[in-house]
């Protein structure tokens, strides 16, 4: 009878501690990231009462006798299944498609390292993206911020700052794309810029006899030629700093050049182009005057258009504005490309856009994290960039790892070291913004289980009073 006390009381205290396990899971059902526990049985020792015996003679063998003398905890698992996903569109909720952990650390050297699959990361104060508690998201950060950024190779806590900045860039090229109106009013033997008479009217003078003409520092067009202006365009310009610098150009129409002698006779279209830069207080400085910023080669360039409207030339601007006018950036020189893939001639209204390959410095705007994680950063500038890439890490056992609290685990012994990589990667989990593993505790499962358990519970204590009415029957023997 003892021996059926002591086994009924280990049954009571292994269906306890199974119990413990399974509320732990219930308690966890909405928890981010977590991972049910998983407890089994074993057979603790048996008694044998005699031992096997081989046949021999007329009589067969038999078999051991033994009395079992309780039950244990067999194992105790993180089962390590996928929970199910999620959407909380939260730009920093994360997932992982698969196997792997995030890693946090709580030390300024980073190598104090936790894991974790909860990817609820929220962002402080300094922009430092960390987890529920704090710990930094471990990942890889930018060496230089610009259009082509190359990231580092050791693993740091992961920043997304709004004080980051993107490096201004110094305009090298401007394109203009457009068409000019084939029925614009040519001039004839008529200056194209001059300087307004004092008294008003037109004078003799071929330089005041201009299309556009100077006055209070501003190039305007001369009314008496304004349908010989095909079009008139603003474009600017970025220098090393992120200096904006306005420029205004004028397409007049001038005297058709004679190709071929006829009859018939075949004559092609000009444009010539009058290039100026725009100061501040909104005077100008022809680029033409090659003694004041802004200099010009190519100076008032001429497009020459055939009958089908392809400009047949290809004529070359570039355009310096003095360090004077800079703010300390230096002198800014850059090309305008005027050529046949971008202009046009034809019968319809003018148009022109520009498109220059600068840009002022811009701070982040906005950002997103792809399934690669990478951190891609808007900027106010219109540029993107890179700005961090999280890092994942994946382990031989994975169940060997050792739960320690906010949903984290540390490697072991028998979990084996981490193998950090990045993620859609060698073989690593790709990730999912916007989303969250939830716990993968399946209520239905548990709540069986703990029926189980209480029954088995249950019909330990059960063998503990019917041992008892036993022992008290073998006392009242004496009696």
């Amino acid at each position: 009878m003892m021996r059926a006390l002591f086994t009924a009381v280990s049954g009571l205290g292994v269906h306890k501690s199974k119990m413990d396990v399974i509320s732990n899971n219930i308690a966890n059902v909405n928890t981010v990231g977590y991972k049910k526990s998983r407890m089994t049985f074993k057979e603790t020792f048996n008694q044998t009462l005699q031992g096997a015996s081989a046949p021999q003679g007329g009589r067969g063998g038999t078999n051991p006798q033994q009395i079992g003398l309780g039950v244990g905890i067999g194992a105790m698992d993180t089962i390590h299944t996928i929970g199910v996903a999620e959407t909380t569109d939260v730009p920093t909720d994360l997932m992982i498609n698969g196997d792997g952990f995030f890693m946090v650390s709580d030390d300024a050297s980073f190598l104090n390292r936790s894991y974790t699959r909860a990817g609820n990361f929220q962002i402080d104060r300094a922009g430092n993206l960390n987890n529920a508690d704090g710990l930094r998201v471990l990942g890889y950060r930018v060496e230089d911020m610009g259009e082509n950024p190359t990231f580092k190779s050791n693993l740091e806590g992961l920043v997304i700052s709004k004080a980051m900045t993107f490096p201004a860039k110094a305009t090298t090229k401007v394109t203009l794309t457009g068409q000019l109106n084939s029925e614009t009013e040519k001039t004839i033997d008529l200056g194209t810029v001059g300087v307004e008479p004092a008294q008003g009217n037109v004078s003799d003078d071929p330089t005041k006899d201009a299309v556009l003409l100077l006055k209070n520092g501003k190039y305007e067009v001369n009314p008496t030629y304004a349908d010989a202006v095909a079009k008139e365009v603003s474009f600017q310009a970025f220098d090393n700093l992120g200096g904006m610098h306005n420029f205004k150009q004028v397409y007049i129409k001038i005297k058709d050049k004679q190709v071929a002698a006829g009859p018939p006779a075949i004559n092609n279209s000009q444009y010539q182009v009058e290039t100026f830069y725009v100061k501040k207080d909104g005077t100008m400085l022809h680029a033409g005057a090659a003694t004041t910023p802004p200099t010009a080669t190519g100076t008032s360039p001429i497009l020459e258009f055939d009958s089908s409207g392809k400009l047949v030339n290809t004529p070359k601007l570039s355009l310096e504005v003095g360090a004077g006018l800079t703010n300390g950036a230096g002198a800014l020189g850059f090309d305008v490309e005027l050529n046949s893939d971008n202009i046009i001639m034809t019968s319809g209204e003018s148009t022109m856009s520009d498109e220059q390959d600068g840009y002022k410095q811009g701070s982040l705007d906005t950002y997103t994290i792809g399934q690669d994680g990478i951190i891609q950063g808007t900027f106010t500038n219109g540029m993107k960039c890179s700005i961090g890439r999280l890092a994942l890490a994946k382990f031989k056992n994975p169940a060997g790892l050792l739960k320690t609290s906010g949903n984290m685990f540390i490697n072991t012994a028998n979990s084996g070291s981490p193998i950090v990589g990045k993620p859609g990667e060698s073989g690593f989990s790709t990730l999912a913004g916007g989303k969250l593993e939830m716990s993968n505790v399946d209520i239905a499962k548990e709540f069986t289980d703990m029926i189980t358990t209480q029954r088995g519970f249950q019909a330990s204590a059960k063998i503990i009073t019917t041992s008892d009415e036993i022992l008290q029957e073998l006392v009242n023997l004496k009696r």
